[in-house]
């Protein structure tokens, strides 16, 4: 690891891991000092939240400093801007599911997805593409390029849509007191099961693999810059020493 990493590290990474370790003693230290009374106050509540919020603050920041540090100038600006709009549509998709009045299933996972969306494209923003000087002459993405992404696409759909189907599933007593929910004879808990689940594959399914669709486009536009071939020795040549591509007659 060079120096230009261990240095955001220790100073962001450390001053992180301080704030968290403080926000546990204090929490543990607290309860053992101060009295219950004492310890509802708003104030003696605050401190390790705030400790807590700020040590996630600056990791946020370390990721984005490292990030930018690794690919300032080398990502291609095809794959940038393609990136770029992908996050955009999730942060405004994320808006739409969180106030359409149509359904409570988009905005269940509206949230996240809004959330996930702006911090990604918080990040990606600090992200310089690269120049004209070093992408003049790249070869155009080929059949073996949109493959490779497209298959990667389909196992981040696959994996990200199963992950959240088995965490999201329907289960006992399926939004029902338990006090109910055990008044039912065998038969009306599976009428009630059959129904939760027709509901969930019917609405929540699709919406799920719609949902996993804005990882995979983004997986799909890396993988193919990474499996794209390198520009021929030939053009390097002919780029000026400005930094700008020579026009063609």
């Amino acid at each position: 690891m060079t120096s230009k990493y261990l240095g955001p590290i220790k100073r962001l990474g450390g001053i992180a891991i301080i704030l968290f370790v403080f926000a546990f003693l204090f929490s543990v230290v607290g309860n053992a000092v101060f009295s219950e009374e004492t310890r509802k106050g708003v104030f003696i509540n605050a401190i390790p939240f705030i400790s807590a919020f700020i040590g996630g603050l600056l990791l946020f920041i370390l990721v984005i400093v490292l990030v930018a540090k690794r690919y300032n100038g080398k990502v291609p600006a095809r794959c940038h801007s393609a990136i770029e709009r992908t996050l955009v549509i999730g942060i405004l998709f994320g808006v739409f599911f969180l106030f359409q009045p149509f359904s409570i299933v988009p905005y269940r996972y509206g949230f996240l997805l809004l959330l996930i969306a702006t911090l990604s494209f918080i990040l990606w923003s600090h992200v310089v593409p690269a120049g004209a000087r070093l992408t003049f002459g790249l070869p155009p993405l080929g059949t073996r390029q949109h493959i490779v992404g497209a298959v990667a696409a389909l196992v981040v759909i696959v994996v990200m849509s199963l992950g959240i189907i088995s965490l999201n599933a329907p289960k006992e007593p399926y939004g029902i007191r338990d006090r109910v929910w055990n008044s039912y004879n065998a038969d009306r808990k599976a009428e009630v099961a059959s129904a939760a689940m027709a509901d969930f594959s019917g609405v929540e399914i699709p919406f799920i693999i719609i949902l996993s669709l804005f990882p995979a486009a983004i997986v799909y536009f890396a993988a193919r810059e990474v499996t794209a071939e390198p520009r021929r020795e030939d053009f390097v040549s002919t780029i000026p020493t400005t930094g700008h591509a020579p026009l063609e007659a």
